[in-house]
């Protein structure tokens, strides 16, 4: 459930409201026809157990704070008046306008614990007009919106957790300043349709928009579309004519890149060509934020130029990235965009020369309405481009690493590929400095993005600690071709502080406590995973504590620095990276400890 969604249903008190006839008073109640045929409202707590049927001429309006919460069963397919529903619903052959406001949204949901997809059916809109939706969310249905020849306004308003966020035929629907992630097969999915899609999120769901066919009415701009697992658009076998996507922005600029998530004519001969040019060069919509400070040992540098790139691929300072911002008098900064997970870089030309900043906790993810906090540790790096190229019987990269000029032995240099997820392991070749601070790679003709780290153990893999080196060659992807070598010097920063992107010491230095729980994912063991811990109000991206790797059976262990209370995210363990974690998390639950223990032992996470 959304962070909004999860502090809606903490402060809602249950009540149940209508005109009609009273709805099933249990979630599991046995399935009904409930149907409202005069002007009704809803308000607090409604529960539906059945099918709720709003009949042609009446209007039912759902109060801001309001939560709809629909039980699990599953109907009959043998009785009649279902119209395909399989679980409790709404048909709408009237209207409904749902109204929430960002203080109080109106939440769609599952009655019976996590709303996983299909946990409810739909909403159903049969020759339906006037209905109009702000501020509200949907999750755990089959299709949260099912509409047959209807009008339909969405604004502001989030679909997550579904096998499809709307479904629509022959209607006419304007969907602006929405959010549609996490829908099982399709986020939005339409046919013969003259629908206006505008300002909207599209992320992270199985395929982004599905255009079953005669589309080419509808208009899709300044849109968000990227990061879906299938594709970002997909146009059906039927689709026979072309579409004009132009004005979006797919997580690149570059259209090569973006058509390699398009399925269009050019994958299917007989489907229609989707236009993409132009692209959008930034994304028009955000939905999370990323601030920080960027500071030469310790001193803030304003006027420097952050940027937020989703892929390392174009380098450091060219285009292609998702948000820039400059730094103010206190060398702070803020970036808006999409949810995502972003290489964070900053640059300041002073006139000695070139400051640098490339903190070792990069990528940064963020999620949907969160900020992310950053430290952006510079380094001078007015001699490092100085590169030489020189021929070689045998192509290498030849990296010299130094800590303020002066070569640094013992460090781990690693070459990535560009289009690598993040710089953690050896990647494509590793080597350690000698005691004149070089490193030799030796590698096939290539790009690479190049970076060195030196940690206090010794250690060759994990995680940079406080006091250790970090550093990334500023002008990477290096170009290394046959029968050549390049030199490169790569410059290191020590991880200190904030400016360490590590996690903080115990607050005031008080003992870490070592507690027992059990972490749940959808009722299950949330096996596999590790729980990060945060000190409210939030500091993403600086946990005080994380779990041990949660067990078969759900347990696990932490360090917490006292009593109080945390935010805890659960993420997915990447095997043979100790302290290792997916970025893409689950949460926040609030926890509680007193007396050496959490007041509740089991986290549930859902």
């Amino acid at each position: 459930m959304p962070r909004r969604a999860h502090m809606l249903a903490a402060s809602l008190v249950a009540a149940l409201f209508s005109a009609c006839a009273p709805l099933p008073k249990t979630a599991d109640a046995p399935p009904a026809v409930v149907y409202v045929d005069r002007d009704t409202e809803w308000r607090g707590e409604v529960r539906v157990g059945g099918i709720v049927h709003v009949r042609k001429g009446a209007t039912l309006t759902i109060l801001p704070g309001t939560r709809v919460l629909f039980g699990s069963a599953r109907l009959p397919a043998e009785e009649d008046g279902h119209e395909g529903f399989t679980a409790p619903g709404i048909r709408v052959e009237g209207r409904i306008v749902a109204e929430g406001t960002g203080d109080a949204p109106i939440l769609f949901t599952s009655a019976s614990g996590p709303a996983n997809p299909g946990s409810w059916d739909k909403l159903l809109f049969v020759f339906s007009t006037g209905n109009r939706f702000l501020h509200c969310t949907f999750e755990g249905a089959r299709y949260a919106f099912h509409a047959h020849f209807s009008e339909i306004s969405i604004r502001r308003c989030i679909f997550t957790g579904n096998e499809e966020g709307v479904r629509l035929g022959g209607s006419k629907v304007s969907i602006e300043d929405s959010v549609f992630t996490r829908n099982e097969i399709r986020g939005i999915n339409f046919r013969e349709c003259r629908n206006e899609i505008r300002r909207n999120l599209v992320y992270g769901n199985g395929d982004g928009i599905f255009l079953h066919s005669k589309d080419s009415a509808s208009v899709i701009r300044e849109n968000a579309i990227y990061a879906n697992r299938g594709f970002n658009v997909r146009l059906g076998d039927l689709h026979s004519d072309d579409i004009d996507l132009s004005g979006n922005w797919w997580g690149t600029v570059r259209e090569e890149e973006a058509r390699e998530k398009i399925f269009d004519g050019r994958s299917l001969p007989g489907v229609g060509k989707a236009r993409l040019s132009p692209l959008l060069a930034e994304p028009p919509v955000a939905g999370a934020a990323i601030h920080g400070i960027f500071a030469d040992r310790s001193v803030p540098v304003s006027g420097a130029s952050v940027r937020a790139y989703p892929s390392m691929s174009g380098g450091f300072f060219g285009e292609g990235y998702a948000a820039e911002d400059r730094t103010d008098e206190n060398g702070l900064f803020r970036l808006l965009l999409p949810p995502g997970r972003y290489f964070v870089v900053g640059r300041a030309d002073e006139p000695e020369g070139m400051l640098f900043a490339f903190p070792g906790r990069n990528p940064v993810p963020v999620s949907l309405w969160e900020t992310a906090e950053v430290g952006l540790p510079a380094v001078d790096a007015r001699s490092v481009d100085d590169v030489r190229i020189e021929s070689s019987k045998r192509a290498f990269l030849s990296a010299r690493a130094t800590l303020h000029g002066i070569p640094e032995p013992g460090v781990s240099v690693q070459a990535a590929l560009p289009d690598a997820p993040d710089l953690r392991g050896p990647g494509e070749a590793s080597s350690i400095t000698g005691d004149n601070g070089v490193a030799i790679l030796y590698l096939p003709p290539g790009m690479y993005v190049l970076s060195a780290r030196k940690r206090t153990t010794g250690a060759t893999v994990g995680m940079v600690e406080e006091g250790g080196l970090f550093g990334v060659y500023p002008y990477s992807p290096v170009e290394l071709a046959e029968g050549t070598s390049v030199s490169v010097e790569i410059p290191l920063f020590e991880k200190r502080g904030l400016l360490s992107g590590e996690e903080p010491e115990a607050p005031g230095g008080t003992a870490a406590l070592p507690l027992q729980g059990t972490a749940t994912l959808a009722g299950k063991p949330a096996r596999g995973h590790i729980v990060f811990f945060y000190l409210p109000p939030e500091r993403i991206g600086r946990p005080v504590a994380r779990s041990s790797v949660v067990s078969d059976l759900g347990a696990f262990t932490v360090p917490l620095p006292g009593p109080g209370e945390y935010a805890a995210y659960l993420r997915m363990s990447i095997p043979g990276l100790p302290g290792g974690a997916e970025e893409e998390r689950i949460g926040p639950v609030t926890v509680r400890v007193e007396g050496g223990r959490f007041t509740d032992p089991v986290l549930p996470f859902r």
